[in-house]
Order: C-alpha cells, then sequence, then structure tokens
C-alpha cells in the first residue's frame, strides 16, 4: 500500500508539474501572490522592481507615446498603442517588450511602428525600432537610422544626434529616443 501512494504521489507531482510549469526564471515568495516575484538581474542580484512596477513602467512610456505629436508640422500621432513583455530567458536575461502602434499621419494609409526595449540596469532602454510608411520604410538601431524609400533605390543612413540637428529627420522614434527616454534610456522619476 505504502508503495502504491508514493506511486500515486508521485505521478500527482508530474502531473502537476506538466499542468502548471514555473518559469525557471522566477522565485515566488511563500504568498506566491504576483507582487512577490523576483526577477534576476545579469549581476545575478535580485530586481528591486517587482514585475507589476515593471509593467506600470512600461504602461506610462506607452501613455507618454499617445501624447506625443511629431512630423513636419507636428501632425503626426501613435494610435492603437500595445505592448508584449517577454521574461527573461535565463537566470542572466533581462526583460524585454515591444510596442506596437498605428501612426497615424496626413495619408491615405495607416504606418505601422514596432520599438523594441530591454530593462536594463532598472531602466527601460530603447533598442530598436521599425516604421512602416506607404513611402518609406525606417529602421532604427540605437541612435543609428536607415530609411528606403519607395521612389528611389538609395538608402539613407545617419545617426539621431546628426539628423535631430538638422531637423531632417521628423520620425516617431526620433521623438521616442530624445523627449520619452533620455538618449533611449527610461526617465525615472526620483
Amino acid at each position: 500500500m505504502k508503495q502504491f501512494c508514493l506511486a500515486l504521489l508521485i505521478g500527482l507531482l508530474i502531473l502537476f508539474y506538466f499542468t502548471f510549469p514555473v518559469h525557471p526564471n522566477a522565485v515566488f515568495a511563500a504568498s506566491g501572490s504576483y507582487e512577490n516575484v523576483s526577477i534576476a538581474l545579469p549581476n545575478g542580484l535580485n530586481n528591486p522592481e517587482s514585475d507589476q512596477e515593471i509593467v506600470q513602467r512600461l504602461d506610462q512610456i506607452k501613455a507618454a507615446m499617445a501624447k506625443i505629436r511629431f512630423c513636419y508640422n507636428e501632425n503626426c500621432f501613435y494610435r492603437n498603442i500595445t505592448s508584449t513583455i517577454n521574461p527573461p530567458s535565463n537566470t542572466k536575461g533581462n526583460y524585454s517588450a515591444t510596442i506596437s502602434a498605428t501612426i497615424d499621419r496626413p495619408s491615405t494609409v495607416l504606418d505601422t511602428a514596432d520599438y523594441n526595449l530591454d530593462f536594463i540596469n532598472h531602466r527601460w532602454q530603447l533598442i530598436k525600432g521599425e516604421e512602416y510608411t506607404d513611402v518609406a520604410e525606417y529602421f532604427f538601431n540605437g541612435d543609428r537610422y536607415e530609411i528606403y524609400s519607395v521612389h528611389s533605390s538609395r538608402v539613407i543612413r545617419g545617426n539621431l544626434a546628426q539628423a535631430r540637428q538638422d531637423s531632417s529627420l521628423r520620425a516617431g522614434y526620433l521623438t521616442l529616443y530624445y523627449d520619452i527616454f533620455a538618449n533611449g534610456v527610461e526617465k525615472v522619476k526620483s
């Protein structure tokens, strides 16, 4: 009877494990509540921010995006802003997120944008982005950009600092990089 009970218990534990897998990087406190999840940072220390705070901070970035205007006449804006957050893939990894939005520009086509962020050193950081319009495709990587125009085979490349100084690039990424973020790093109120 003892062996039967032990086998049954092991079977139930295996069933429970496969039915309710636990993310290997999450460390739950005894209460198991959402607020008590710790996040492993690259240096192995526990992150002082809870999952809930990380999500709230990303929501604050999205709320700020909804208020900004850009383009040459400041008449472009974001709509339908959504995001997905991915947990670290290993104990030394970081949370990452993708923010997607529709860009409302004065054209007949709604344009789209996707921005990739990583949570590094207690801050969301704008890593790269893509914007697709009816006339061009914009690719951003940190403070660099490339524009592929549908009207020519020429590729325009540059850095954001120069483009901002010259007012030569009116993309949403540029506004995000400098106004919502501080050179691509989340502004956090002290």
